[in-house]
């Protein structure tokens, strides 16, 4: 949705809304897509989301628009309702969706939805619900298609247009009697061969699937290298139980990425709306309790050099020059690594010693730039040449230093089984403070003899 047209339906159900201009609301809502609305409301007010919910003309775009939301929403909007009318909105969604909304919802709402629900359908979102939020089994859709062996194409095809209700079709998944898994074949095969082929004869035995336990991160993984549209999961015995799609994928890989990214920030796992002023505060403090005692430590550091600064106080000037240029240098190497390694881009021995000697490198092209660009201002502003080559000595080597620990970190950390983008800010913060520091008036204190 391009900005301007988000801009402009925003501004405009706002004002509908300020007006209670109803008609107009009505009319808007009843030309605009699910996802755009879904979008825009987000940033919202709880008070308006929920009346624009109320507004819409039908189960199907209630259960629509709760599925794009994020959490809680669906809880907000469904916990005030009857339960008769709760479960008539999710009995639209798909069952995977419908078992994620359900496990958010009050516990007393919860039972009376799963009683009004039919049999199989609440039989189906219990056993989704039983398995963890973040796993293959708690985002997979039960529904798919499995033929025997011994079908035909055209016994296959029957089944197909028989089929509305899957939400996948693009694979048809090959099962055994007791309903394991044994092979997979592609829509394209299956209407390009002729009728009286078996199944057996134009599907692919070797199929990759994933446990209903495995991370939804690793699902991402596999279903991005293999550019596949879905993936089979299976359970202990190799039973065909679901399958995950890429619609589902998309969402982990987006979700996944924020949180990374806050984490790398040390400020929790999820979106500063989600959460009250106490908890952040909460999830915020320790993290920084590690930055104040980095800069505690370096502060002691710069006491030790206290009777050089003395002598030439113009250095002190350009200390937060030269840890600053290292801590953006050193957090690049961090995010890149930490994306690699997110998306198994960094998998062995191999190639880790591969990404440091290239950062290595990275860090002495850009120490060797920087390095005289700001030793050549140094020497402008001070009158003194020497001045540049202690400068720029410092920074090339904390530029290269933070590449090398920016790197080095997170994939430390990820043999230690320790969560990359949890640890790696605070401890990079502290390393290239500490660490800039005594290199900084290390190589000034080796060159102070010529000032």
């Amino acid at each position: 949705m391009q900005t301007s047209r988000a801009r402009l339906l925003h501004e405009s159900l706002r004002r509908y809304l300020r007006r209670e201009a109803w008609d107009h609301l009505d009319k808007l809502i009843d030309k605009t897509r699910d996802e755009e609305l879904a979008m825009v409301m987000t940033s919202m007010t709880e008070e308006m989301q929920r009346s624009i919910f109320a507004r819409l003309p039908s189960d199907t775009r209630k259960a629509s628009v709760i599925v794009q939301m994020e959490p809680p929403f669906g809880k907000w909007v469904l916990d005030p309702l009857p339960a008769t009318e709760a479960a008539s909105i999710l009995a639209e969604m798909a069952s995977d969706d419908m078992a994620d909304i359900i496990a958010d919802l009050s516990e007393a709402l919860q039972e009376a939805v799963l009683a009004i629900l039919e049999s199989e359908e609440a039989e189906e979102v219990e056993t989704l619900m039983q398995y963890g939020e973040e796993t293959a089994g708690g985002i997979m859709v039960p529904e798919f298609i499995a033929l025997k062996a011994d079908n035909t194409a055209q016994e296959a095809l029957e089944m197909l247009r028989e089929s509305a209700d899957v939400e996948m079709v693009y694979y048809i998944y090959v099962v055994d009697e007791p309903g394991h898994l044994v092979g997979v074949l592609s829509l394209r095969k299956l209407v390009t061969a002729r009728p009286t082929t078996r199944v057996s004869e134009i599907m692919e035995g070797d199929v990759i699937r994933v446990a209903v336990d495995t991370d939804q991160e690793e699902v991402a993984k596999l279903v991005g290298r293999y550019a596949f549209l879905a993936i089979p999961v299976v359970d202990d015995a190799n039973v065909l139980v679901g399958v995950v799609t890429v619609d589902d994928i998309i969402e982990v890989i987006r979700d996944e990425a924020t949180e990374d990214m806050l984490k790398m920030a040390g400020a929790g796992t999820d979106l500063i709306e989600t959460k009250g002023v106490g908890r952040n505060v909460r999830v915020r403090f320790p993290w920084l309790l590690a930055s104040c005692a980095g800069g505690l430590i370096a502060a002691a550091g710069m006491g030790i050099f206290e009777a050089a600064l003395q002598q030439e106080v113009f250095f002190a000037f350009f200390l937060p020059l030269v840890l600053g240029v290292s801590g953006n240098v050193g957090t690049q190497a961090a995010t890149v690594t930490v994306r690699a390694l997110a998306v198994g881009q960094i998998a062995h021995a191999d190639k880790s010693w591969e990404v440091v000697r290239r950062e290595f490198l990275i860090g002495v092209i850009l120490g060797v730039l920087y390095g005289v660009a700001i030793g050549g201002i140094a020497a402008l502003f001070a009158g003194n040449p020497n001045y540049a080559i202690a400068i720029g000595l410092s920074v090339a080597a904390g530029m290269i230093i933070s590449n090398v620990i920016g790197t080095s970190v997170p994939m430390v950390l990820d043999k230690l089984s320790i969560d990359p983008a949890v640890a790696t800010g605070p401890i990079l913060t502290t390393s290239v403070d500490i660490i800039g520091v005594f290199t900084y008036f290390g190589i000034v204190g080796l060159f102070a003899g010529w000032f």
